[in-house]
């Protein structure tokens, strides 16, 4: 007892508390290198934006205007978004749509189903579909009537 008073009076305490810090540094660290399992962390996440004219271009079909269109990979998920306006004379009858990603071969990439409901005429709406996949090679689009 007489040995831990004398380690913790006057200049020893200053070397003890350095030496405990030591440790608290050095033993993590040590485990963490030798003992301890690495989760590896997947940071290969890339930001693309598509900007071929085949698929941010406006594009009309049966009286739905297609218009600010995006399409989006990040995080391994492609996102298409647009604004849709009617603009036909009455309420549209086309109410889900595909919209075919094409690669530069010619072959569809996938198809993102999209919701768009019924709107009167000049009515928009906003439309976004998302799919997992990179799909960067796509350079235009499709857009159809999806059929039950």
């Amino acid at each position: 007892m007489k040995n831990i008073k004398k380690l913790v009076e006057g200049e020893n305490v200053k070397i003890v508390a350095a030496v405990l810090a030591l440790i608290l540094v050095i033993v993590p660290l040590w485990y963490v290198k030798n003992n301890g399992k690495k989760i590896p962390v997947k940071k290969n996440y890339e930001t693309f934006a598509h900007t071929d004219a085949g698929i941010i271009n406006e594009e009309e079909f049966e009286k739905l205007k297609f218009s600010n269109i995006s399409l989006i990979t990040d995080k391994g998920y492609t996102t298409f978004n647009a604004t849709v306006t009617n603009t036909g004379d009455t309420e549209n009858t086309i109410e889900e749509v595909y919209i075919d990603l094409i690669d530069k071969t010619g072959k569809n990439s996938i198809s993102l189903k999209a919701t768009i409901g019924k709107l009167k005429p000049n009515e928009k709406t906003q439309i976004s579909t998302t799919a997992k996949g990179k799909y960067k090679e796509v350079v235009t689009k499709k857009i159809r009537e999806f059929k039950n």
